[in-house]
């Protein structure tokens, strides 16, 4: 213990890593080069370095501890980080001492540069949310070495204590009890009863720390069924989220979107290839499947057509559509093309469904990312009509990912520092009762009203 409390104090990169995750990933980007609802932290307009290169250490801890106080100042730098991220003033930090915050920026910098301790969910996959102790910079390999160590200490005392037990009755005359093995002091009726007790309270914490991680995942990214690149369609093609998600303008769920949704674009779009590299059909033959579209005459399957006369006109769509696509390369591979075609077209059939119960498919099942527990609640409409918050804010840059991954951690305190720092949109007549903010602003006593300020830290607003 006195070795990891003399570590600590030294300040590092792994202590840093402990004091991001609790206090600035909920707004700053965990690859430090991205912006997100704060600035990029290791990237030349705003980062870290930028300050101490242009101003000073001191410049630098006093806009963590107390931007607003900096702002009010007329500080430049401060000034335009605050201009700049929409007139929202960072949370005040001034409970941290200069060794806090030198492990912080020493692991913004080496993060920064590709190295420094990794994040929980910055690298993808199916990672889960990391448990308070490895966040804390402690691995559970030290953890269960600290706990062996100690349960042997004790084992030995016991022992020890028995043994003077023992001298004492002998200098006592009386009956020497009998000397104890190791084994029955580690199953005496102490020992057992201290296992238990800490036993329970370390099942306790598990299960707690448990339901609190439940359905936070950041940086989880599982494989689709289908291979729907982001990056393409909201990206290079600028198709608008809210297009697919229609639900995310209108009601509680943003939604997923109905295979018809798809087929309004791939009807006309019948070949797949990120870019147009390697396209192939495989990919949208699945939603043809599941929406039961004959792509050779354009128009949908009869219910009575069977499962296997609509794979044999998947298969000769695919072959045409490859052959006119690769042309010489099909007539010099025409074997290897039709063999991968067939194998797209029995990955395609599980999801035909006709009136023949023996061949009704299953439908697509898309992989949730983002699980909200049940006991809080979020409404889409009414931050995305009402709040204006872009889906970014939440979700990351989805246009810039390949594969979606859960980018905000979806915490309480990631959430209630939203709430800190979002400005309303003052102007909807649903604010018209709050006439002594209207006044300030009138005044210009004050520049602008937070969510926190009408109410929006209140349990009942989350937790009803």
């Amino acid at each position: 213990m006195v070795t990891l409390s003399a570590s600590a104090q030294g300040g590092n990169a792994e202590k840093g890593k402990s004091l991001f995750l609790g206090k600035c990933a909920s707004c700053h980007n965990t690859d430090m080069k991205t912006k997100s609802t704060g600035p990029a932290l290791a990237a030349d307009a705003y980062g870290v370095n930028v300050w101490l290169e242009e101003y000073s250490q001191e410049d630098l801890y006093a806009w963590i501890r107390n931007s607003s106080k900096m702002v009010k100042a007329g500080h430049p730098r401060a000034t335009k980080i605050y201009t700049e991220f929409n007139n929202q003033l960072m949370t005040s930090f001034p409970d941290l001492t200069d060794d806090d915050l030198a492990s912080l920026v020493l692991y913004i910098q080496e993060k920064g540069k590709g190295g420094g301790a990794t994040p929980q969910g910055d690298q993808g996959g199916d990672a889960v949310t990391a448990s308070n102790t490895e966040s804390s910079g402690i691995s559970s390999t030290w953890l269960w070495v600290l706990f062996g160590t100690l349960f042997l200490a004790v084992v030995l005392l016991a022992r020890y204590i028995n043994n003077l037990n023992r001298l004492a009755q002998r200098k006592t005359g009386d009956e020497i009890i009998n000397e104890k093995s190791i084994l029955e002091i580690v199953f005496s009726r102490g020992v057992v009863r201290s296992l238990i007790f800490f036993g329970v309270l370390f099942g306790g914490y598990m299960l707690v720390n448990g339901a609190i991680g439940l359905g936070r995942q950041q940086g989880y990214a599982p494989d689709q069924p289908i291979k729907f690149s982001h990056e393409l369609h909201a990206g290079n093609l600028e198709i608008d989220c809210q297009y697919c998600h229609d639900g995310a303008r209108r009601s509680k769920h943003a939604v997923i979107p109905a295979t018809n949704t798809c087929m309004n674009c791939h009807k006309a779009v019948q070949i797949a290839g990120k870019y147009n590299k390697n396209p192939r059909t495989g990919e949208i033959m699945k939603i043809y499947a599941s929406a039961g579209f004959n792509p050779l005459d354009g128009i949908y399957f009869h219910d009575s057509i069977g499962k296997d006369e609509r794979l044999a006109v998947y298969d000769r769509w695919a072959n045409q559509k490859m052959k006119d696509k690769y042309a010489e390369a099909y007539d010099a591979s025409e074997e290897r093309f039709r063999t991968e075609i067939a194998q797209e077209v029995k990955v395609a059939a599980q999801y035909i469904k006709t009136k023949d119960k023996n061949t009704s498919g299953k439908p697509i099942e898309w992989i949730r990312i983002h699980n909200l527990q049940d006991h809080a609640y979020f409404n889409h409409s009414q931050h995305v009509v009402a709040g204006k918050i872009e889906c970014q804010t939440c979700h990351g840059e989805v246009e810039k990912m390949e594969v979606v991954k859960q980018y905000a951690p979806l915490s309480m305190g990631w959430c209630v520092n939203c709430h800190r720092q979002t400005k309303v949109q003052f102007d909807n007549e649903y604010y018209s009762n709050y006439k002594y903010y209207h006044d300030e602003l009138k005044s210009g006593k004050r520049k602008g009203v937070t969510v926190e300020d009408i109410g929006g830290l209140e349990c009942q607003k989350c937790h009803y």
